[in-house]
């Protein structure tokens, strides 16, 4: 017989006995008397049944594992506490990116204002237009709309720049701006004579200060130091970051003493001077700049110099 025959065969029991009735029976053993009696039992009945309470079985396992805190003993299950702990820290790092991106953003004009390059109205709209908004959070919107208010003044400031069209003009801030930055405790960053002094149209956004070699160079208010290095053009350079929108520059130093991230005080000693770089002649001096909301001022309408 092939083994085709024997499972047709196997099928074909199957088949006959599908619907046969059996009684199931349950008797006392010593006196034979039946106790229990079920009857009309068929393989049918007990597949279908089978199969009928397997499903519950499973329906309602799932059930408790996922509405109880039973699911906490199966491996691969976080508890709530974890969850949310996973949410905090995703929202974090998503809020670390944009940060890190807004602090490039900031070193590179950073930068380019050091360059001698001065951000014009026009670029920073083109940089607003290409900046994507798709990740943009609550506070991004915020900033967004403070930078749109910070470039409607300064447009209105180069307008009346334009218009007077003269060195003086370049030297002028707004009334209420100078009202703010003077408010500030603005201290000398180094004691001597000013021997060349500010101007927008070459391009001269400080003040050049001579002074003894190696005398200290003082900070002029409050703040954070927000970079500190060094380049081949402007020598030993460290830049502080003042409230109020205000950003000190200090130039030529012979060395620094205070790295970036370092908070300091009005007085305080930031670096040595001297005529590092290549820029600028050979004479012993500080290049001294005052940045607010962006733009270059002139630092001798806030501090006199002795």
């Amino acid at each position: 017989m092939s083994g085709f025959q024997k499972i047709k065969k196997f099928w074909n029991i199957i088949v006959s006995e599908w619907k046969t009735r059996y009684r199931l029976v349950f008797s006392n053993e010593n006196t034979h008397e039946q106790s229990f009696v079920i009857k009309r039992i068929t393989p049918q009945k007990i597949v279908v049944t089978v199969i009928l309470a397997a499903f519950f079985l499973i329906v309602l396992t799932t059930i408790i594992i996922a509405l109880t805190p039973l699911r906490m003993y199966i491996p691969g299950y976080t508890t709530q506490k974890d969850y949310k702990l996973y949410k905090q820290t995703v929202a974090k790092v998503d809020s670390m990116e944009q940060v890190i991106q807004y602090n490039q953003e900031y070193i590179e004009h950073l930068s380019k204002m050091l360059a001698g390059d001065v951000p014009t109205i026009e670029g920073m709209d083109a940089d607003a237009e290409s900046t994507p908004e798709t990740h943009a959070t609550l506070r991004d919107k915020k900033r967004m709309a403070e930078s749109i208010e910070v470039e409607k003044e300064a447009e209105r400031i180069l307008g009346r720049i334009r218009e007077d069209n003269s060195t003086s003009a370049g030297n002028r801030t707004p009334e209420l701006s100078q009202a703010k930055i003077s408010s500030l405790s603005i201290y000398p960053p180094a004691m001597g004579s000013v021997i060349r002094t500010f101007d927008m149209p070459h391009k001269h956004y400080g003040i050049d200060i001579l002074s003894t070699k190696n005398s200290v160079v003082s900070c002029v208010a409050d703040g954070v130091v927000i970079f500190a290095g060094f380049n081949s053009t402007d020598g030993h350079i460290l830049i502080i970051q003042h409230p109020g929108n205000l950003i000190s520059i200090y130039k030529r130093n012979t060395s620094l003493m205070k790295k970036t991230g370092a908070r300091v005080k009005a007085g305080e000693g930031i670096a040595t001077l001297g005529n590092s770089g290549s820029s600028e002649g050979k004479t012993d001096h500080l290049h001294f700049e005052l940045w607010y909301n962006g733009f270059p001022i002139n630092p001798l309408n806030y501090l006199v110099i002795e």
